[in-house]
């Protein structure tokens, strides 16, 4: 952990974004004596900026991003959802004017460790459950990041806390400093390649958590994960691996998780039925939250008691309902292909109606075709990706053009049998027809709910 700043060099801030973590980082910087210049393409009606326009020391630029950089800003705090490319961008940068994430921004003011996990798939599952690991050994943690609540949002409160913290590989793009004391790459796939323009440097954005690090900070790893085993870092590598033993870090041996490192007899960490999250990248997950659990000082013997308690995520592979024999799963959060898949394994083949589509994400669909022909009884394909899916699987599998999830889930609820399962796990972004991925999972909730009842949503 770096010293934390109680004073920032800065005079003047452009914030530029201002979604949840452009919010919290204006907060922030207003809190530290930063006078903040708050931009954002969208109209004040599509924000919520009451606190921010009470503040004279904030100015407001909506509804199109300023068309220069104004002379008097010396720091560029960039959302997330803000590509590197975008002008503004490019001329702080050639302007030297630092930019930097809004996590980056708040570990410089941190009075504790930093816990980070990061991946393509299962962060936000393993974020919540190394927090609960962590909480029920008795520490003191705060769980933040992309999962939700922003980590400038943490910065005020008791010195000594722990920060599990979730983060994208859009939040890594721009850490300079940002080095957690243990980090966890859980697995990396094809995602996000509308930004990242191929596999080489999303995995290179990942990698960026681990930059700083050194022999005295803890790198979590799948050893299972081609991509991810071949990391190079300064850090102590610590693995996690289903497949086969690992020198340093914990493994599947039978049904037992068993942790393993130099000078140390062996030793049960966990077994399967401690676990209450169904799915082998569950199993997966709880073992790189163990390791770091671990990595803070956590007793070995203590983690069970934080497994047991630890109930899942919404839009997770949530359960939502059973109906007339039939199970409605919500995994709106799978919005890339692996994601899906990983999701699929968890069925029995060819029973799985299973609703598909939204806004791609630049990966090829076939790459899902195995799952998806072994477990697919039909296919409901929604959004714009519907017909890129229809000419990559619809081959194979039956399959209808749906166009909205109301009407999957009609003709989902209609098709499917007792023993069967109706499943919302999308394998691509929401933003073509909702806000986030959990109203189109409240959607889905809603209306499977619904139908219990009698209705029809």
């Amino acid at each position: 952990m770096i010293e934390a700043d109680t004073q920032m060099p800065w005079q003047r801030a452009l914030v530029y974004g201002l979604g949840l973590s452009g919010r919290a980082a204006t907060r922030l910087l207003r809190a530290r004596g930063v006078d903040v210049l708050a931009a954002d393409r969208r109209s004040p009606a599509d924000l919520d900026l009451d606190e921010l326009i009470a503040d004279p020391g904030v100015e407001l630029a909506l509804g199109a991003e300023p068309r220069e950089l104004p002379p008097d800003v010396d720091l560029l705090v960039l959302s997330p959802g803000v590509p590197l490319d975008r002008p503004l961008v490019v001329a702080a940068r050639r302007r030297l004017v630092p930019v930097m994430a809004e996590v980056e921004l708040a570990f410089r003011c941190l009075d504790g460790p930093v816990l980070g996990i990061t991946g393509s798939n299962g962060k936000s599952t393993t974020t919540a459950l190394t927090g609960a690991l962590l909480e029920a050994c008795g520490y003191a943690v705060e769980v933040c990041g992309n999962i939700g609540r922003p980590l400038a949002d943490c910065v005020a409160g008791k010195a000594g806390r722990l920060f599990v913290t979730e983060l994208s590989s859009f939040q890594l793009e721009t850490v300079s400093r940002f080095r957690p004391c243990a980090a966890a790459l859980l697995n990396i796939s094809a995602d996000h390649l509308d930004r990242h323009s191929d596999v080489g440097l999303y995995a290179a954005a990942k990698r960026a958590l681990f930059a700083r690090q050194t022999g005295r900070e803890v790198a979590i790893l799948n050893a299972d994960d081609p991509l991810v085993a071949g990391v190079a870092l300064a850090a102590r590598r610590r693995w996690f691996s289903r497949l086969g033993p690992v020198a340093d870090g914990c493994y599947l041996d039978g049904d037992r998780v068993v942790e393993v490192e130099p000078g140390r007899p062996p030793a049960e960490l966990f077994g399967r039925r401690d676990l209450p999250l169904a799915g082998e990248h569950n199993l997966e997950n709880a073992m790189a939250a163990a390791l770091l659990a671990r990595a803070a000082g956590a007793p070995a013997e203590r983690l069970r008691a934080g497994l047991a308690s630890f109930r899942g995520l919404p839009h997770r592979l949530e359960k939502v309902a059973t109906i007339d024999g039939v199970d409605w799963y919500n995994d709106s959060k799978a919005t890339n292909l692996s994601s899906a898949a990983r999701s699929l394994e968890g069925f029995a083949d060819g029973s799985v109606h299973l609703i598909l589509g939204g806004r791609h994400k630049g990966a090829d669909p076939r790459q899902i075709g195995g799952p998806v022909r072994r477990k697919a009884a039909r296919l409901y394909l929604i959004g714009e990706a519907a017909e890129l899916f229809r000419d990559a699987l619809g081959g194979a599998t039956p399959h209808e053009m749906s166009g909205d999830l109301a009407s999957a889930m009609a003709a989902a609820g209609a098709a499917a049998r007792p023993g069967e399962a109706v499943v919302l796990s999308p394998a691509c972004a929401s933003f073509d027809q909702y806000d986030n991925f959990e109203r189109r999972g409240d959607e889905f909730r809603r209306r499977a709910l619904a139908r219990r009842g009698g209705g029809d949503g």
